[in-house]
């Protein structure tokens, strides 16, 4: 049993879209990355060592305890310091520009249910007419044997065409519903509740053309604030090999306690690349980079490919359901209804009426499937470049 209507209208699930599981895995994955700029920027720990032990002197004497303590603090990290940090904080970007795209994903995904379900409940509401539409002409086909102005096939006929009606309507409500269901899980809080999308199917949009696609996907798309960040990533990583040519310095303090004498100093040590120069781990990090700009560049033209094929898929799919609105369906009515006034005239046979009613079921089918289509393509283009997404 169907339980609560509620009324969901596109607004409705904008706002609700920021509790969607993976939208909240991305915050996570930012806050992971902030962390990760914290750590790249921190002081490590000196180093404290101690050793304690029985001393015993050569001449004689009694034994007594010796010990020591050395203190190290390591200075090689300043060097790279710079450069893990700002490796770090394009990690951070990346993070952002991820989640950005996520959004983008989950917004698409909703947008394609909000709009299937509004389809679905179209195509119900169209069908229950034709079956009240279809009931009453199986009504007249009866009353038309029962008089001896017919032969009693057509009514079976009739009833035939009643029943694949009925069928196909059967269908659509539980496609509805399983929509309705689908719609309900994504978002959360609706359980039990039946969802109604609030939407004007037949309201098209207007596709933007290509010029304007492709500039605003290159100003605001976040795949391309992605790639950016990971050159980023890559080139502070170069540095930062470079960097490691630079002698690692630690300095060190101790203080000793012994059988005989009581001693305080400092020390230095110095990390010489006497046996290597870190060369292959810097040509390692610049083919890296190198392979990353061309990715980047790649990342550039795949988002204008995609936008070049999805505008055309708006512009056709709107083309396609504004011919069948304007010219189509209106046809298909008419013929419908002059060929079931003919018939009560007596001067059509029932498989005229039959023939022009499934050719206007098909056309609304058609229809509504053209509008469906064109929704969901021209919501396609919008997540390209940036529409609907706030």
């Amino acid at each position: 049993m169907a339980g609560e209507i509620v009324n969901v209208t596109w607004t409705d699930i904008v706002r609700l879209v920021d509790e969607h599981p993976r939208i909240t895995a991305g915050r996570f994955q930012i806050d992971a990355a902030r962390g990760g700029v914290s750590a790249a920027g921190a002081v490590p720990n000196p180093t404290l060592e101690g050793t304690v032990g029985q001393g015993l002197a050569r001449a004689g004497g009694d034994p007594r305890v010796e010990w020591g303590l050395a203190l190290t603090m390591p200075l090689g990290w300043i060097a790279q310091r710079g450069s893990r940090v700002d490796a770090a904080e394009a990690e951070v970007d990346v993070a952002f520009g991820e989640n950005e795209v996520l959004r983008r994903d989950v917004l698409l995904q909703l947008r394609t249910l909000f709009w299937t379900l509004a389809s679905e409940q179209s195509r119900v509401s169209s069908l229950s007419a034709l079956e009240a539409e279809t009931l009453a002409l199986v009504h007249t086909v009866r009353k038309r044997v029962e008089m001896g102005e017919a032969r009693s096939v057509e009514a079976i006929r009739v009833e035939i065409e009643i029943e694949k009606i009925t069928s196909e309507l059967e269908a659509a409500r539980t496609s509805l519903s399983a929509r309705q269901a689908e719609l309900a899980l994504w978002l959360g809080d609706f359980a039990g509740k039946t969802l109604v999308a609030v939407a004007d199917l037949d309201a098209l949009p207007t596709p933007v053309d290509r010029d304007t696609a492709l500039g605003k996907a290159r100003a605001t798309h976040p795949a391309l604030t992605v790639a950016r960040a990971r050159t980023r990533v890559l080139e502070a990583e170069v540095g930062t090999e470079r960097m490691a040519r630079v002698p690692s310095i630690g300095l060190a303090g101790f203080t000793t306690n012994e059988l005989d004498r009581r001693a305080y100093g400092a020390g230095l040590a110095v990390d010489l690349p006497l046996w290597s120069w870190n060369s292959g781990r810097i040509a390692q990090a610049e083919a890296k980079l190198a392979a990353g700009r061309k990715q980047a560049e790649a990342t550039g033209l795949e988002l204008e490919t995609s936008v070049l094929d999805v505008q055309a898929a708006c512009q056709a799919s709107v083309l396609t359901a504004t011919r069948f609105r304007n010219n189509v369906v209106p046809r298909s009515e008419t013929a419908a209804s002059m060929m079931e006034k003919t018939y009560h005239l007596g001067e059509a046979s029932l498989l005229e009426v039959i023939d022009a009613r499934r050719t206007l079921l098909d056309s609304r089918r058609l229809y509504l499937s053209a509008l469906t289509q064109a929704q969901i393509d021209c919501s396609r283009l919008g997540a390209l470049v940036g529409e609907d997404v706030k």
